[in-house]
């Protein structure tokens, strides 16, 4: 009888802390969209040509890559690189009939000051790929 009064406590505290914070649940929406674009990020950081990170890369903007002349592409990629947003982090995560928009706060890119994104996530052959990033400073 006191074990069970006991668990009962225990249930009540755990719910209760659940109801009284919803925010602490919600706070990284580490959905599938999410954790595809951190692992972008991982690999856009230590990426040195754009061909690196071409397979995370939806087929519309792999195309556009493509019809960059292959000695302005490094030149490209490095003006990329300077203008990176830095600190990223995702502040929701929506589903979209085609994969995923992903709501994004950072500093840096075009401005020393904090920006916020919105990053298009699409599904390919069963893959996310990256379709759009869109910075506001």
């Amino acid at each position: 009888m006191r074990y069970r009064t006991q668990l009962v406590v225990c249930l009540a505290t755990v719910i209760a802390l659940s109801a009284a914070s919803p925010t602490a649940l919600a706070a990284d929406p580490a959905g599938e969209g999410t954790k595809f674009y951190k692992e972008y990020r991982a690999a856009f950081a230590k990426a040195k040509s754009i061909d690196e990170i071409l397979p995370f890369m939806a087929k519309e903007r792999v195309a556009q890559v493509q019809q960059t002349p292959k000695e302005d592409r490094a030149k490209m990629f490095e003006m990329i690189k300077m203008m990176d947003v830095k600190d990223v982090k995702v502040t929701k995560e929506t589903k979209t009939p085609a994969g995923f928009t992903l709501e994004v706060t950072g500093t840096g890119g075009l401005g020393d000051g904090p920006t916020n994104g919105t990053i298009t996530i699409v599904r390919e052959d069963g893959k996310l790929k990256i379709d759009k990033e869109s910075w506001k400073s």
